[in-house]
């Protein structure tokens, strides 16, 4: 698949860089799907359709943007909204270029129903908080979804029980 619409952000994620509020971008979005189709140009190199899961348990529309569709995005900017947009998209491609990638997925909201059902799953055995925390970054990995570095937190009580475990096996 060619790199520039393999490797995708969520409309979520630019509507942020954009200053918009995400309904605002899906509008702009879809509108831009339309005028596309019109055109007879695929609008997938550019948006793909799919959904995500809030925090409320609510599936909602979003859509993927591939580095094309950015690149069409910020053409549509001007003055420091669209400077900052183009320089965060350019440094966010960059560094998931960079990021060996694995399974990719077009649907993360599929993706995210798969954590929420492992995670209620080991909260009912009785699992540590962090530990779903892992179990969601792996899956996430896997389907070559960053997530925030410090997105695992192990408590400091248990940090120091897991230091005390290293420092028994090196001795």
């Amino acid at each position: 698949m060619n790199e520039l619409t393999r490797i995708t952000i969520t409309s979520m994620e630019a509507a942020g860089w954009c200053g918009k509020r995400h309904t605002d971008l899906l509008r702009d979005i879809r509108k831009y799907v339309q005028q596309l189709g019109e055109s007879k140009i695929a609008f997938t190199d550019f948006f793909k359709e799919s959904t995500y899961i809030t925090d409320q348990n609510k599936t909602l529309p979003c859509f993927l943007v591939t580095k094309k569709g950015c690149e069409f995005i910020a053409h549509k900017m001007t003055g420091q909204k669209g400077t900052e947009f183009t320089a965060r998209y350019i440094n966010r491609f960059h560094e998931m270029e960079g990021t060996p990638q694995r399974l990719l997925t077009e649907h993360p909201g599929e993706v995210a129903k798969l954590i929420q059902a492992l995670a209620s799953r080991m909260d009912k055995q009785g699992s540590a908080p962090y530990k779903s925390a892992e179990m969601a970054s792996l899956i996430c990995e896997q389907h070559g979804i960053r997530l925030p570095t410090d997105f695992v937190k192990i408590p400091e009580y248990e940090q120091l029980s897991l230091f005390a475990i290293e420092n028994e096996k090196r001795e």
